[in-house]
């Protein structure tokens, strides 16, 4: 019956998904990231506006002619207008549309990284509760072993009903919380595939171990790039708004009267008297030194973020491992106790303490895996492991 019941097991875990081929996959599949990948074609378009050309303007007129003595005649008119833009504005919107172009292709690598940050920590929240549950089916099988033991005490009549009962309910109780945690289990595993764009469900490897990036540095930062993109943007609009004057109209003009013809060429240029664009240069500007100081801001609040999450893990490390021996000598002494309280000579509440310490050292262990693996994932994060 054994080797029946683990054949499946053994089916489920050789087709159980490890996090970085549910990782692929999603990355593959997201909708959400192919609408974010279409941002850098919105920009080279909004790009090429930036550095559009104006139509020219095509006027036509018929005239009719009525002299005081004879008879009246006819002639028309044609002019030809085209925007021309003044000398350097076209590399001032050039250098403008390829900071938008630059903003946009950071901004995907930003929504990328954030992508993999977000499914990396629900995925960690769903192996934490999937470690529950097992954990959870443990505490249910020592305390039916120990309702067991008490009913089997309780018939040769050496405990009181009422120490069979507790145990009962203890065993009913442990029940009723492995029912919950398979509830909260259920709704990280559905939570994680409606963000992942899965369109079927998957098996899931739940010990995964995240590695932290050999990185220590900010340079690859996709949020700190992204503000640099942005502030670089603003400086080039605020260099583009220097120019009071962008364009000029240049017309050509044929004229055809009864006595004569006139040819026009000329130019019309506008005068930048009450509209300088300085107030536009200026708010660019402004916004483009409010950038400066926020990528300051964020690149000290990320460099202690890194040093905390350091230091942290090295901690976090050595608490995990002296957890994991106490959990082992406490398995060892719920063992003897399980037999010393078969022969009387253990105490119900005796036996209870040492599996309740038990369970608890247990959930300690998975509370600090599941805090290692989400801080390694926020540092990678923040040293652009997850970037494209």
């Amino acid at each position: 019956m054994k080797r029946l019941l683990l054949v499946p097991f053994i089916v489920w875990n050789l087709q159980a998904q490890d996090f970085n081929t549910f990782l692929q996959n999603a990355l593959q599949t997201s909708p959400y990231l192919k609408a974010n990948a279409l941002e850098i074609e919105r920009a080279k378009s909004e790009a090429s506006l930036i550095q559009r050309y104006k139509n020219p303007t095509l006027s036509l007129e018929a005239s009719e002619f009525s002299p005081d003595v004879g008879n009246n005649k006819a002639g028309y008119r044609g002019a030809l207008t085209q925007p021309l833009r003044l000398w350097g504005i076209g590399d001032d919107r050039e250098k403008l549309g390829e900071a938008t172009q630059n903003r946009a292709k950071s901004l995907v690598t930003l929504q990328r990284a954030e992508f993999v940050k977000t499914l990396a920590l629900l995925y960690i929240r769903y192996t934490k509760q999937n470690a529950s549950v097992e954990l959870g089916e443990e505490a249910l099988n020592i305390a039916q072993n120990i309702a067991k033991i008490s009913k089997e005490r309780y018939e040769a009549g050496t405990i009181a009903r009422v120490k069979y009962l507790q145990a009962k309910v203890d065993a009913l109780s442990a029940k009723n919380r492995l029912d919950a945690k398979k509830a909260d289990m259920f709704s990280s595993y559905y939570t994680l595939l409606a963000f992942a764009g899965q369109k079927e469900e998957v098996m899931l490897e739940s010990d995964y171990k995240f590695v932290l990036a050999k990185k220590n540095n900010l340079e690859d930062s996709a949020q700190l790039n992204f503000m640099k993109s942005t502030q670089k943007s603003l400086e080039r609009e605020a260099a583009l708004h220097s120019n009071k004057i962008e364009w000029m109209n240049v017309y050509a003009e044929y004229e055809k009267e009864p006595d004569q013809s006139i040819a026009r060429v000329g130019i019309n240029i506008p005068l930048a008297v009450f509209n300088t664009k300085k107030e536009e240069k200026h708010i660019a500007q402004l916004q483009a030194k409010q950038s400066k100081y926020l990528i300051q801001n964020q690149k000290t609040a990320l460099s202690y973020k890194l040093t905390q999450l350091q230091k942290e893990l090295q901690i976090l490390h050595g608490v995990l491992h002296s957890t994991k021996e106490l959990y082992v000598s406490q398995k060892e002494l719920l063992l003897m106790y399980e037999d010393g309280y078969k022969i009387a000579n253990i105490k119900l509440i005796e036996l209870q303490n040492i599996k309740n310490q038990m369970i608890q050292t247990k959930e300690k262990e998975i509370q600090l895996q599941n805090k290692i693996n989400s801080d390694i994932v926020l540092y990678n994060y923040a040293t652009g492991e997850y970037n494209e």
